[in-house]
């Protein structure tokens, strides 16, 4: 599901994204029907993998930043490659670890619903 551009949106449009920050509430989990596409931003920062367009099915809710939902999660069909960085070669999952990414959605028209989710268990 590809969202509009955040400077193309029609008025009416803005404001159903604007609505949406009121329903959402920072901290909680959401699960998305269908998965979003959005671009995976590496929370470990621009040396760890570059930005990709992949689905998240689930994200953590950190706010609306600049007209835009932002969220936290793992993407389900990522298929960049993660090199091991030095000095990490014996943390288990680290890869793994490293596939977390920021990534932000607009809520316009039809679309994805997102469905609060108990917090995952770590």
């Amino acid at each position: 599901m590809r969202f509009p551009d955040i400077e193309a949106l029609t008025p009416d449009q803005q404001a159903k994204n604007e609505a949406a920050a009121s329903k959402l509430v920072p901290g909680t989990y959401y699960r998305f029907d269908p998965p979003v596409t959005a671009t995976a931003i590496p929370t470990g920062g621009a040396k760890v993998t570059e930005p990709l367009e992949v689905q998240f099915e689930t994200g953590w809710y950190l706010g609306f930043v600049e007209g835009k939902h932002v969220f936290q999660g793992k993407p389900i069909n990522d298929p960049r490659i993660i090199p091991v960085p030095k000095g990490y070669e014996d943390s288990p999952n680290i890869v793994e670890r490293l596939r977390e990414s920021y990534f932000h959605t607009l809520f316009v028209d039809e679309g994805s619903i997102a469905t609060p989710i108990p917090a995952p268990q770590i």
